[in-house]
């Protein structure tokens, strides 16, 4: 079955991608440094709501 076009053109990147990139602030690719795996790809999407449920986590 064909993937819808948005899907289609939508990229992945790797941990190493995002805390590389210019696009992302010191405190956000912390975040992302705790939530992302190694060897695994991520959307745009999905890393900014592993994120945001890291973020409003209550702490222990």
């Amino acid at each position: 079955m064909a993937q819808p076009a948005a899907q289609a053109a939508e990229g992945r990147y790797t941990k190493e991608q995002f805390l590389k990139s210019r696009q992302r602030p010191g405190r956000e690719k912390d975040v992302l440094s705790v939530v992302l795996e190694e060897n695994k790809t991520y959307t745009i999407a999905e890393a900014e709501t592993a994120m945001q449920a890291f973020l409003k986590m209550e702490a222990k």
